[in-house]
């Protein structure tokens, strides 16, 4: 992206969140997502935010409509940017107060057998080997995502919530802005990653909007490949099922570079006898699918 057109998206949402800074908008648009018989009329919406002046009300609901806030015919409702605000404010309004963990995990680590535990501190969801400091998973998660689970219903929350941010990147889109999130394939040693635990070999997604990044083991952009999921369904591994320190960790395939120009990697899966190959590009792309008994 442009410094030009960086700089409009700053200023356009310093304006946005700007129109926000102020309770009764805060509250406009509160009580327009909680009504459940909207549009509102002027005189119903105020009522709900409980603003005894009318031009004050009337001059604060000025400003939200057209950005946050649709006036309609029959009454007031709230855009879909008013609605992923107030969504934004829920998910990270929520608080259990200390952190949680760490909170013991089955089964073991795939790379040392060791003990697996999950921690959730500073918003982060981390699952990692306590012996050989192998991270698992390693996320943030809005605290607003717990609200309403056990403790030690965490782990199986944070696991359905992190495929969830995988599968909309491996769709592209950013799990921040909702930007374009493009992937490839990194080497250890070509960017700042090197302090990430996977094999010399990773993925990585970056938004070109506001550069937020998903770094992951490759494996993990296959996990819903039809012919990955095929391949393990035949050896009764239905990679539908949790955990992503279970089954998928457990699944872990090996990457190994074959080009550099252009840059080509094979992804190899195995069970049992069998093995399944995808050749990859640059862009995480297969390029290639190979299945035979292993060597």
């Amino acid at each position: 992206m442009s410094n030009d057109s960086s700089s409009a998206v700053e200023s356009n949402a310093e304006s946005a969140f700007s129109l926000l800074a102020d309770e009764t908008r805060l509250a406009i648009v509160r009580a327009l997502a909680n009504a459940t018989d909207t549009p509102l009329t002027f005189s119903e919406l105020r009522e709900r935010v409980g603003t005894i002046d009318s031009g004050r009300f009337n001059y604060h609901l000025g400003k939200l409509t057209g950005r946050f806030v649709e006036k309609t015919d029959d009454g007031y409702e709230l855009r879909l940017a008013g609605q992923l605000v107030f969504g934004a404010i829920l998910a990270g309004s929520y608080s259990r107060g200390d952190d949680v963990g760490p909170i013991p995990l089955d089964p073991p680590c795939p790379m040392c057998g060791g003990a697996v535990e999950a921690t959730y501190a500073d918003e982060r969801i981390t699952v990692q080997c306590s012996e050989c400091d192998r991270s698992l998973v390693d996320v943030g998660i809005p605290p607003g995502v717990f609200e309403g689970y056990d403790t030690e219903e965490l782990p199986a929350v944070a696991d359905r919530y992190t495929r969830t941010l995988f599968s909309q990147a491996r769709a592209g889109f950013c799990i921040t802005c909702r930007g374009t999130f493009d992937g490839r394939l990194v080497k250890r040693g070509d960017d700042s990653h090197n302090d990430v635990v996977f094999d010399d070999v990773h993925a990585a997604y970056r938004c070109d909007r506001c550069n937020d990044e998903l770094v992951t083991g490759v494996g993990m952009v296959y996990l819903d490949h039809p012919a990955v999921v095929s391949f393990y369904y035949d050896h009764d591994i239905d990679l539908s099922q949790p955990h992503l320190w279970g089954t998928a960790w457990r699944t872990a395939p090996t990457v190994e570079t074959v080009s550099d120009d252009p840059v080509r990697a094979e992804v190899t899966f195995e069970v049992d006898d069998d093995t399944l190959i995808l050749r990859i590009d640059e862009d995480l792309n297969v390029l290639d699918v190979a299945r035979s008994p292993a060597e």
